[in-house]
């Protein structure tokens, strides 16, 4: 009996487990090519690193019933170009076959109600809406609100550029931010330095979560789950405050900045 208890597992080649993951997910608005492929090479040029390895999913019942089927082997070949990963279309059922033979899984549409992680990309003074859901292993959104953590974290050192700092509660950074850095937060992020690279705070789903940065020149900055891509030449209210202590705050579903 001991020798059965304690005998080794056999050696299977795989096994399956759920897991919890975060994907992007893309709203279709239209089937047209052309223009799928001018707004996202607008949106690659403006963040070409930000979507790098990203898994996508492809949002269908936006479409509009009488649509033509969409090109879906030459959409995920342009989100391939970009660095996104196209692995399954979301909704539209009668384009299930088109997925399918794209070689993408298809997954129903399932209406939530919360709607706190979707994200506004402004191109061209349009939006476009990006969603990023935690899945959890039966494919259904987990809930992570109000899950950002009460620890803070005290970085003193420069937070160079391909470097990732990641705080459950508060981050705090002491020096500057270099062009390519990250930074996330489930609470805050404090910035008493220059910041280049990219800030994304309340990432667990905190709509109060703030970005306090003492000279702004982020290439992106998100609060729970809003991305705003920015940048000096932009023709909007955020440019004044290039090189400036602000304040970035989320409040009526966009983001805001002002003066410190």
């Amino acid at each position: 009996m001991n020798s059965t208890l304690t005998s080794k597992p056999s050696n299977t080649a795989f096994q399956l487990k759920g897991g919890i993951f975060t994907l992007t997910t893309l709203e279709l608005h239209n089937s047209c090519l052309i223009s799928f492929c001018q707004q996202l090479q607008a949106m690659s040029e403006k963040a070409p690193h930000f979507f790098q390895q990203t898994p996508v999913v492809m949002a269908l019942e936006t479409l509009p019933a009488t649509v033509d089927a969409p090109d879906l082997r030459a959409i995920a070949g342009r989100l391939r170009e970009s660095g996104m990963i196209l692995v399954a279309v979301r909704g539209g059922e009668q384009f299930r076959y088109t997925a399918e033979s794209a070689g993408l899984a298809w997954l129903p549409f399932q209406k939530t109600k919360s709607e706190k992680n979707v994200v506004m990309m402004q191109q061209n003074g349009q939006p476009m809406p990006v969603e990023r859901h935690e899945l959890n292993g039966t494919g259904q959104k987990e809930d992570t609100s109000g899950i950002s953590g009460s620890e803070t974290k005290i970085i003193d050192q420069p937070v160079r550029s391909g470097q990732q700092i990641y705080a459950p509660g508060d981050l705090v950074i002491l020096s500057q931010v270099s062009p390519g850095a990250e930074l996330l937060a489930g609470g805050h992020i404090h910035v008493y330095g220059l910041l280049r690279g990219r800030a994304l705070a309340g990432v667990n789903g905190d709509p109060e979560a703030r970005i306090f940065c003492h000279r702004f020149e982020a290439e992106l900055i998100s609060i729970s789950g809003h991305y705003k891509l920015t940048g000096q030449t932009e023709e909007s209210s955020w440019s004044r405050h290039w090189g400036q202590s602000v304040l970035i705050k989320l409040a009526e579903d966009r983001l805001h900045i002002s003066r410190l």
